[in-house]
C-alpha cells in the first residue's frame, strides 16, 4: 500500500483487520470475566495475564502491517500504562523501534512532488537507505547543493487517507463498545489521536515548534536544535541541519566517549523543568531516539530532535502544580485530591474523595523519596507501576493529555537514572522550579544594589 490513493477494497480490508483483532480480544475479555464470576479459578490472575500479553501481540501485529494511525496509535497506547494493562504496555512500546522503511522510489516522488524540482537540482547527495524510520515519516541523510549537511524528513504519501479511514474505523468500533461495556471506553484516546496525529502531519508546524523550544535555550551551550531549512520545506518535507550524536540511553559509548553521564542527566533535567514549569510548553516526544549526547567528558551537549508532538500547557497548569507540591509538603492528601481536579483529572461521579486514595499514595510514595533524598531506582520502578495500577482501579475516567505526556518525561528521566547510573537527585533539581518565585524589585532598587564596574572606580 504505497500509493496516495487507498482503494475501497483496501479500506475495507483495513476495517475487517482492525474489527476482527479488537473483536477477538473483546470476547476473550467477556470469557475471562465470566470464567472469574462464575468459577473464580485460583490461577485466574495468570489467566489475564497470560491473556493479556496474547492480545498485545496480536494487536502489535496488526500494527506492524497495517502502519498508518493504527501503528501510531498503538505506540502511543504503549505509552498509557493509566489505561491499559502493563502487558499491553511492555508489547506496545516496542512498535518504537519496529517500522519497516517506503522504498526509495516513493520518497524521491514525494519530494519532488512536494518541492516542485528534481532531486538532483535540489541535493547535491540525497542517500537513499532511511537513517530512522517512524510509523508517519522517515529520515534520510543528504546535502544541499550549497554544502549544506542536512537531515530530510518525509512523509509517507498514503499516510493522510490512512489516518482518515482509520479514524473512522475506530470511532465507529469503539463507540459500539463503549455502549454496552461502560469500563470499557476508550473513546477519549481516540479524541487525542484525533487531535494530535493531523499536527503531526504538518512539518510546517513541526518546524515551528523546533524553532519555538530552540529560542528557550538561545543562551546555553549545552543543549540544542537542529536548524530548519525552509527554502527546502514544505507541510509534508522538512529540511534541517544534520546532527550526529550518542542515543542518550547508550551507556556503553558514552563511557567510551568519556561523557559524564550525571552532567547528561542534569542536562535534560534542566532541559524539561525550563520547559514544562517556566516556559509551558515542551518536546513531548522524548524516547532515546529523539535525543542525543555530543562531546566529551563533563563538557558535552544534548540535542532535541523531533519536534511533531510538542504540547503547549494550559495558562492555569503552574498555578495547579504549585497548589499540588503545597498540599504535598504539607502532608495534606485532601487538598492534593483538590489539586489533581484542578489539574485536569476527572472521575466518574465528579468527587474529590474518589481521587483520595491515589493522593495518599502519592504523599506516601513522596515521603519515601523525602527520606532518601533521591529517586531510588527501585522505588521509581514501584512507582511506575503501582500509580497506573491504582488508577485503573480507581473510578478515575479521564486523565489530560498534557499530563500523560508529562509522565512519560518523567519515566525517560527515572528510567535513563536507571540505566545510566546516575545520582541526579530529582527532587532538589525540580524544586526551584516549582517554589514560587520571589517578586522582582523594583528598578531603582535593582541599581543601588548593583556592583560599581571595576573601571569607575
Amino acid at each position: 500500500m504505497r500509493s496516495s490513493a487507498l482503494g475501497i477494497s483496501d479500506r475495507i480490508a483495513r476495517v475487517r483487520r482492525i474489527g476482527t483483532t479488537f473483536g477477538r480480544i473483546y470476547l476473550g475479555i467477556r470469557m475471562n470475566r465470566f470464567v472469574a464470576r462464575r468459577l473464580a479459578p485460583a490461577d485466574m490472575q495468570q489467566r489475564w495475564s497470560r491473556f493479556h500479553a496474547e492480545s498485545a501481540e496480536s494487536i502489535y501485529e496488526a500494527a506492524i502491517e497495517l502502519r498508518g494511525l493504527i501503528l501510531k496509535g498503538c505506540q502511543f497506547l504503549g505509552s498509557r500504562a493509566d489505561v491499559l494493562p502493563r502487558e499491553y504496555v511492555e508489547v506496545l512500546s516496542r512498535l518504537q523501534d519496529r517500522v519497516p522503511p517506503h522504498s526509495f522510489e516513493t520518497v524521491r516522488g514525494t519530494v519532488e512532488r512536494e518541492l516542485g524540482r528534481s532531486l538532483d537540482d535540489l541535493f547535491a547527495s540525497f542517500d537513499p537507505t532511511p537513517i530512522a524510520s517512524a510509523s508517519l515519516a522517515q529520515v534520510h541523510r543528504a546535502t544541499t547543493r550549497d554544502g549544506r549537511e542536512v537531515a530530510v524528513k518525509v512523509q509517507y504519501p498514503e499516510i493522510g487517507t490512512l489516518v482518515r479511514t482509520d479514524l473512522s474505523s475506530l470511532r465507529l468500533l469503539f463507540r459500539t463498545v463503549a455502549r454496552i461495556e461502560r469500563d470499557f471506553d476508550l473513546m477519549p484516546l481516540i479524541d487525542e489521536l484525533a487531535e494530535v496525529v493531523p499536527r503531526e502531519l504538518d512539518f510546517v508546524n513541526e518546524g515551528r515548534n523546533a524553532e519555538k523550544v530552540a529560542d528557550f535555550f538561545a543562551g546555553r551551550v549545552d543543549i540544542a536544535v537542529p536548524i530548519i531549512h525552509w527554502d527546502l520545506s514544505s507541510e509534508r518535507v522538512l529540511v534541517m541541519e544534520r546532527m550526529e550524536g550518542i542515543k542518550v540511553s547508550d551507556a556503553e559509548a558514552l563511557a567510551n566517549a568519556e561523557i559524564d553521564p550525571n552532567e547528561v542527566a542534569r542536562i535534560l533535567v534542566e532541559a524539561y523543568c525550563e520547559q514544562i514549569l517556566a516556559r509551558g510548553f515542551f518536546h513531548a516526544d522524548p524516547h532515546p531516539g529523539n535525543l542525543l549526547v555530543q562531546g566529551t567528558g563533563d563538557r558535552v551537549r544534548v540535542v532535541f530532535l523531533d519536534f511533531g508532538l510538542a504540547k503547549e500547557l494550559p495558562g492555569d497548569f503552574r498555578a495547579a502544580v504549585l497548589a499540588f507540591a503545597g498540599a504535598l509538603i504539607r502532608g495534606d492528601a485532601t487538598a492534593m485530591a483538590r489539586a489533581l481536579v484542578e489539574l485536569g483529572f476527572e472521575t466518574r461521579d465528579g468527587s474529590v474523595a474518589s481521587l483520595a486514595e491515589l493522593a495518599s499514595f502519592i504523599l506516601l510514595a513522596a515521603q519515601q523519596v523525602r527520606a532518601q533524598a533521591h529517586l531510588d531506582p527501585q522505588l521509581a520502578e514501584r512507582l511506575r507501576q503501582e500509580i497506573p495500577d491504582r488508577i485503573r482501579e480507581n473510578p478515575v475516567v479521564r486523565i489530560p493529555s498534557h499530563l500523560v505526556l508529562i509522565a512519560r518525561v518523567l519515566g525517560l528521566l527515572s528510567g535513563l537514572t536507571r540505566t545510566l547510573g546516575t545520582r541526579i537527585d530529582l527532587v532538589r533539581a525540580v524544586l526551584p522550579y516549582v517554589l514560587p518565585r520571589p517578586p522582582e524589585p523594583p528598578a531603582d532598587a535593582r541599581a543601588k544594589g548593583r556592583p560599581q564596574d571595576a573601571r569607575s572606580t
